[in-house]
């Protein structure tokens, strides 16, 4: 072998060394960025924050809501007639809502013990459909009260991971939580990165054509009794915009008997 031959060899070999040393020392630092990139610490400490500026333990420890204010639907982009709208919520898993007055008034409950509907131009009460069950209970996960609380106590079935810093839409920048559950559910909550208030929660449903993804954006922050609500939501589906909420008034941890949630025997029992 000549002395040419040697010295391309030692060249070869010494760049072969210094490829795999680059390739090892690329791999350490991917490996050492990962954890940052879905960190559950990270993403426990935006959690805290989250609840720390919606009221801390006053939030943790709300067992019912009761809020007031106005509905607004949306058809292929064109907001229709706002409807009043009170709403009563008894945590883990109740919920009536009321539209408009007399006549008008439409009523859907849920609960463990009936799922109904009544609807005033009709005067009729009537079960409600599996599907509206199913909707609801999908609706009832993924609101962001329940999403923060289960973010921020973690239990089996529930991951906690940091998704980025993201641009959510035009101009408007997030840290973003993404919480996965044991079924297979996911959501994302974006939060300000100065105020740590959430601007959205971004999450998918199973709707009778399939997959929906679902967007809720949370805008005018008020504080009652201690706990910080926003008071105007818009809601997205599939990218459009499906319809709006204003609050205008909030009550926490008031009584609600469970009479409020049964299914009446007659139209004259509905109030």
């Amino acid at each position: 072998m000549t002395t040419t031959s040697i010295k391309n060899l030692k060249q070869g070999s010494l760049f072969a060394i210094w490829c795999g040393v680059a390739v090892i020392a690329i791999s350490v630092q991917s490996f050492a960025q990962e954890p940052d990139e879905a960190d559950p610490a990270k993403a426990a400490q935006y959690i805290r924050d989250a609840v720390a500026v919606r009221g801390g333990d006053a939030f943790m420890k709300v067992t019912t809501v009761v809020s007031r204010g106005q509905y607004t639907g949306y058809t292929k982009g064109v907001s229709g007639d706002p409807q009043s709208f009170v709403d009563y919520v008894a945590y883990p898993a109740r919920e009536r809502t009321e539209f408009g007055k007399g006549d008008s008034k439409f009523v859907q409950s849920n609960s463990e013990a009936a799922n109904w509907v009544y609807d005033g131009a009709q005067k009729m009460i009537r079960d409600q459909k599996e599907d509206q069950v199913k909707q609801f209970a999908q609706g009832l996960r993924y609101d962001l009260d329940a999403l923060l609380r289960a973010a921020a106590k973690p239990g089996a079935n529930v991951k906690v991971l940091y998704a980025g810093h993201r641009e959510i839409w035009r101009n408007q920048f997030a840290e973003s939580v993404r919480i996965e559950f044991g079924d297979g559910g996911v959501a994302t909550v974006n939060l300000d990165p100065k105020t740590k208030l959430p601007l959205s929660a971004e999450y998918k449903t199973i709707g009778e054509a399939g997959p929906v993804s679902n967007e809720v954006r949370f805008y005018r922050w008020v504080v009652f009794s201690g706990v910080n609500f926003p008071t105007l939501q818009d809601f997205y589906r599939d990218g459009k915009q499906i319809s709006r909420v204003s609050i205008d008034d909030v009550s926490i941890n008031v009584p609600l008997p469970d009479k409020l949630f049964a299914k009446p025997m007659t139209v004259k029992e509905v109030k």
